[in-house]
């Protein structure tokens, strides 16, 4: 799940080395797969970081296997995310860590806690080490349009997302 590529672009910078997967491609160094069956051997990986889908509410991709075509407020929807964490845990070495970005949900006059959720989900696979809140500066929402549509509407603008970072336990 590494969407437009930015983190691989960062790892590139510093000189890692560096696989990014998705399932919707966006341009030539992404491999196409599904983040539930990633084709890498046990414990042979030193850093995942990963930005999942919050929910249904973002087009995400047109592959009928995306995870973000579910709604975050059906189990389904954390259960899917669970296998990916699954497979996480399985590609990780023992003793390296994981950050993955998630942010909660509020819309139809709904919150949805999306983070807490998943964070309890990851429990099951990782030690906690730390949360971040990854505030959104330049993202579309934080524009006139929404923020009128928020009014208009009655709904929250989400001023951040999660950033969880987790150890595999040795």
């Amino acid at each position: 799940m590494c969407g437009s590529g930015t983190t691989i672009d960062v790892a590139k910078e510093l000189n890692r080395k560096v696989i990014g997967y998705d399932l919707n491609v966006v341009r030539p160094d992404v491999v196409k797969n599904d983040s539930r069956k990633i084709p890498l051997q046990d414990n042979s990986v030193d850093f995942v970081f990963i930005d999942s889908p919050y929910s249904d509410n973002i087009k995400y991709s047109d592959d009928e296997k995306c995870i973000g075509k579910i709604s975050c407020e059906k189990t389904e929807f954390y259960d899917e995310l669970e296998k990916t964490a699954s497979e996480i845990a399985r590609i990780l070495k023992p003793g390296k860590v994981m950050g993955w970005v998630i942010a909660d949900q509020w819309i139809k006059k709904k919150f949805t806690a999306v983070g807490f959720l998943m964070w309890q989900r990851l429990e099951k696979y990782f030690e906690p080490m730390d949360i971040v809140c990854l505030t959104r500066h330049n993202q579309t929402s934080n524009t006139g349009v929404w923020h009128n549509r928020a009014r208009q509407f009655n709904f929250y603008l989400r001023g951040f997302k999660y950033l969880f970072i987790m150890r595999k336990p040795n």
